[in-house]
This record gives C-alpha cells, sequence and structure tokens, in this order.
C-alpha cells in the first residue's frame, strides 16, 4: 500500500469509524498514519540515500536533518513518537483524542509532500 493509501484509510477512520471498531478506531488511526510516515520516509530514503532505508526508524529520524532539514525532521520525530505513544494500549491511559489524531494526520500529510517535492 502506498503512504496516500494508508492516510486516507486514517482519515476515513477520523471521519467515519465503523461500529465494528467502536472502541478502537484511534488506535486503529495512529497505526494506519504511522504507517504511512515509515513508508514514505522509506520511499523518501530509496531516493535520496538508499543505504538509509534498511535502518531503523530511530537511526532515520536521526539523519533526516542533513537530508530534509531540522523542520521536516522535527515534524517527523514528533509525529512518530506520539503516534508509536498512542498505538500501545495501557489501562491507565486514555486514547488519543481526535484533535490528536487529526494534528498528527496533517502534519505527515504535510511532511510526506515535502519529502516528495525535495
Amino acid at each position: 500500500m502506498t503512504p496516500q493509501g494508508y492516510l486516507d484509510a486514517a482519515g476515513e477512520l477520523l471521519v467515519r469509524p465503523p461500529a465494528s471498531m467502536r472502541r478502537c478506531w484511534q488506535r486503529g488511526s495512529a497505526c494506519l498514519t504511522r504507517l504511512a510516515l515509515e513508508q514514505g520516509l522509506r520511499d523518501y530514503w530509496d531516493r535520496v540515500a538508499p543505504s538509509v532505508a534498511d535502518r531503523v526508524m530511530r537511526h532515520q529520524l536521526l539523519v533526516l536533518p542533513t537530508f530534509a532539514g531540522a523542520a521536516a525532521a522535527a515534524t517527523a520525530r514528533t509525529a512518530w513518537h506520539g503516534l508509536s505513544r498512542a498505538m500501545h494500549h495501557h489501562t491507565y491511559e486514555l486514547a488519543p483524542t481526535v484533535a490528536e489524531l487529526r494534528g498528527w494526520h496533517e502534519n505527515v500529510t504535510t511532511l510526506l509532500t515535502h519529502l516528495r517535492s525535495s
């Protein structure tokens, strides 16, 4: 699936969560958005620095400022860490809010557009 496909599916969950996902649609949306970010970064690295594409996400995020700039790297780091945290269910934590999910979705959409154009 393409990054845009993941983003479209995540956006659909934000707008119309199915009844079957009554208690888990927020984490589903976070997971799809993170998959879009990871796939988008993989595509970016394949074009720009193929040796980085196979590295773990932490390493990719560490070298991103050198290739894409500090602002893009900060957006990627913040979104990836927030989405990762939101995906893991803990009984003492609330699910992410719609505002948080929309913010991450918008940030990832903007970031991937920037990475495709550079």
